[in-house]
């Protein structure tokens, strides 16, 4: 297996930090699973749960971060990292946006709110009651939906400042062309 199909099936699992929440991220978001101990999601407070599920997706985002950079430095142990050294103004913009990039999603029944800064930073809001009239089931499904949405527009942000700071080279024909990616003519 490469390195490119590596990361690809790259997948990782965290802990919350009291012990009683899993998750797990992979294929590149692809991949996202929540799991409670049993009977645990009912002892949860609304701002108990949110704390957790904060500091858990913190966890397993930096997780998958580290399993990346890993395996990247495997692969290519002559690789750079990033040390701060700055390539220039237009990198140094590009950089600043990219940090900047603030996603949110609401779960569909509109309980669940999740915010990311740049996919380092996390917080979850739950409305109030939600625990005690939803059950674990359909929590999970509503906050892994937010999840997906949020990473969803993180990565149209990042595609959109990409395309700003350095150009798409691809024309708007193409773009909206259907098909693999490889096939696409570049202009």
């Amino acid at each position: 297996m490469d390195l490119a199909d590596r990361l690809l099936s790259l997948t990782v699992t965290a802990t919350s930090p009291d012990g009683r929440i899993n998750a797990t991220f992979g294929d590149r978001g692809g991949r996202i699973e929540l799991a409670f101990r049993p009977g645990d999601y009912r002892h949860y407070s609304g701002t108990s749960l949110e704390q957790e599920l904060s500091r858990l997706a913190m966890r397993v985002m930096a997780g998958y971060v580290r399993a990346q950079t890993k395996l990247i430095d495997a692969a290519v142990p002559d690789v750079l990292h990033d040390d701060a050294i700055e390539y220039g103004l237009e990198d140094r913009e590009f950089r600043r946006h990219l940090a900047a990039i603030r996603t949110a999603a609401t779960s569909p029944d509109g309980r669940i709110t999740v915010v990311s800064q740049a996919l380092v930073r996390w917080d979850v809001r739950i409305a109030d009651g939600t625990v005690g009239r939803v059950s674990e089931d359909a929590f999970t499904a509503g906050l892994l939906a937010a999840f997906h949405e949020v990473l969803t527009r993180h990565q149209a942000e990042v595609r959109r400042l990409k395309d700003e700071h350095y150009g798409s080279g691809i024309d708007d024909t193409t773009r909206r062309r259907p098909g693999p990616p490889g096939r696409h003519t570049l202009r």
